[in-house]
């Protein structure tokens, strides 16, 4: 099964920042190779980073809801990959989850955090994040797996919702609500994770990261709307959309 994903590709990253009140939300993308084919499609590798930040210091306000939508020029490819159960990886260590859906994983990076504790300071930590390929009844499925051992062991799986959308320059949209024990357990305020996975299906070699640049003709350079996040917190929504360009290969 193939859905559609954001397009094209840019070597150099870009930061985006949108901030309302004294919430501030900065997003960098960063996709590669710059140039791909004009027609059809090649492998693609992702890299993204988000931080949360309140303009006054101290603890941002915890994100409930995150909403991304790519560009529709492009292909997820799931087809032949195999898929992790959430039971599987919901209360795993790091180590358990890549030890029993390992063949799944699409993605990895690491998380930043604090720790809330009664009548204490916040407590900073950190750890893996680890991004699989998964399913739940006919929903396809990303799934980020949250994990530290300080102050103490504990992880979390946010599973994204994939769907096919038919709005201007987007074509899928990935949803998530933050589990209600992640706001009770502490606050993420930034990650950095890298998305790409290849496999081999039927003797065949496939990507699950796929894009195109289709520049017009007697061009070899297109700009192009990468994607619009919103970010949901308990009092505020903040949307902003991630503008790329892509060279045309050969």
């Amino acid at each position: 099964m193939t859905v559609g994903l954001a397009a094209l590709a840019v070597s150099s990253a870009y930061a985006t920042t949108v901030q309302e009140g004294g919430l501030r939300v900065t997003i960098l993308a960063q996709i590669s190779p710059y140039k791909l084919p004009r027609t059809g499609t090649a492998p693609i590798a992702v890299f993204l980073a988000g931080h949360v930040a309140s303009t006054a210091g101290g603890i941002p306000p915890q994100l409930k809801r995150m909403d991304i939508k790519v560009n529709r020029h492009g292909l997820l490819q799931s087809q032949g990959l195999p898929v992790c159960p959430i039971p599987r990886i919901k209360t795993a260590t790091t180590e358990q989850a890549l030890a029993r859906c390992a063949p799944a994983l699409i993605g990895s990076g690491r998380f930043w955090a604090h720790i809330v504790f009664p009548d204490q300071p916040p407590y900073p930590t950190h750890g893996r994040l680890l991004i699989f390929n998964g399913r739940e009844g006919d929903k396809r499925l990303l799934l980020a797996q949250i994990a530290t051992s300080s102050p103490f062991p504990t992880s979390f799986v946010i599973a994204f919702a994939l769907r096919k959308i038919h709005q201007g320059n987007y074509g899928t949209e990935l949803s998530a609500t933050l589990p209600q024990a992640l706001g009770e357990w502490g606050y993420v305020d930034r990650i950095k994770l890298n998305l790409k996975r290849r496999y081999r299906y039927r003797g065949r070699e496939m990507s699950y990261f796929n894009a195109g640049c289709p520049a017009p003709k007697g061009t070899d350079r297109a700009p192009f709307p990468l994607a619009l996040a919103t970010f949901y917190f308990e009092e505020h929504t903040l949307s902003e959309e991630v503008v790329k360009a892509c060279g045309v290969r050969g």
